[in-house]
């Protein structure tokens, strides 16, 4: 859809409160959230493919641009099918996660980033903590999949693992800090579409039922 088309969209869809959601990007420095970002942009339509990653779009001020890390939340307006997404990017940084809760006072929902290397690190647990507080439900978003076949070497089953450790990690993350109202509901379950895997940088990513739709399986995702 044309740039003006979807604009005029949006501004439609704003008046209708039950089309909007507010959605909010949060994660350990350099798991790849503004990388997201950029590819989601890329996916609206609002950002070339080729810059998704290097353009870092949402980190606008000068000082963002000069250091690559996200010091002020930002957000920008997305259409998704009838729906107008207001996607908030989120400081990853320790020093400023006074900027996170702000922000996580104003979504309905949180997509925790996650590198598929390193794991659910200190500051995963700090905002994931934050956002339970909040009582803002999350989902996970397995970045960096590529860096476990092509720098870990790992085969298919290896992959699944490891993949499956994380997903326990932060169910662990939410028995602990979770409401005990929205624990057993919140739990992550990748049957249930609440875990997505992919590469933000590359472009690419799947949750369960997109792999069952075109009967791949995480072995043809290594061979590939």
């Amino acid at each position: 859809m044309p740039r003006f088309k979807q604009l005029t969209k949006i501004l439609e869809l704003m008046h209708e409160k039950e089309r909007v959601r507010n959605l909010g990007i949060v994660a350990h420095i350099d798991h790849g959230k503004t990388t997201l970002t950029d590819s989601l942009l890329a996916g609206a339509g609002l950002l070339s493919p080729q810059m998704a990653g290097s353009a870092r779009v949402l980190d606008y001020l000068e000082e963002e641009q000069r250091r690559k890390i996200t010091i002020k939340a930002a957000n920008i307006s997305l259409l998704y099918k009838s729906h107008v997404i207001n996607l908030v990017d989120t400081p990853g940084h320790v020093d400023f996660t006074g900027k996170v809760t702000r922000a996580l006072r104003a979504i309905d929902g949180a997509v925790v980033v996650v590198d598929a290397v390193e794991g659910i690190m200190a500051q995963t647990e700090v905002v994931t903590r934050q956002a339970l507080e909040e009582r803002v439900r999350p989902v996970l978003f397995i970045n960096k999949v590529d860096r476990l076949i092509t720098e870990m070497q790992l085969n298919a089953d290896q992959v699944e693992r490891k993949l499956q450790h994380i997903i326990d990690r932060f169910n662990d993350l939410i028995e602990v800090y979770g409401d005990e109202i929205f624990r057993k509901v919140w739990k992550l379950n990748p049957d249930h579409d609440s875990v997505a895997f992919g590469s933000a940088l590359h472009g690419w990513g799947f949750t369960l039922s997109i792999a069952r739709l075109h009967e791949l399986k995480f072995r043809d995702i290594v061979n590939a």
